[in-house]
């Protein structure tokens, strides 16, 4: 997929996508580390490590040269809010325990992926 030849509303729509998982997995393993029981690890480590690998791969494609162009959004808030997510979020071992650790790391990749643009602030590009 060619991100740098998106629209921002196309751009915008991954990245309230991904903004909107990674919230959904945090309020999730919040509620299990609070004695949730009805949720369960294993699912939550899946989806921890399917958007670990999906955003690994999106920073791949973006740093490769020919993909710093695009749009103000794209080179903007687009491309290093991919890059830093990849690089300081998501840090635990995908099969490692649900604890405040993969917790912690999931906030901060909530913190990277808005770092330049505000979940509101992607929705007004929809």
């Amino acid at each position: 997929m060619d991100y740098s030849k998106m629209s921002d509303s196309e751009l915008a729509r991954i990245m309230v996508n991904y903004i909107g998982r990674v919230e959904n997995l945090q309020d999730i393993i919040g509620r299990y580390l609070d004695g949730n029981n009805t949720i369960s690890s294993l699912r939550i480590q899946q989806e921890y490590a399917n958007l670990k690998e999906e955003l690994r791969q999106d920073a791949h494609y973006i740093k490769l040269k020919k993909n710093y162009q695009g749009s103000d959004l794209y080179r903007g808030a687009f491309a290093p809010s991919i890059s830093e997510t990849a690089a300081c979020g998501f840090c635990v071992p995908v099969n490692g325990k649900v604890n405040f650790k993969m917790y912690s790391t999931v906030s901060d990749a909530h913190y990277k992926l808005t770092k330049y643009c505000s979940f509101d602030e992607w929705g007004t590009f929809l």
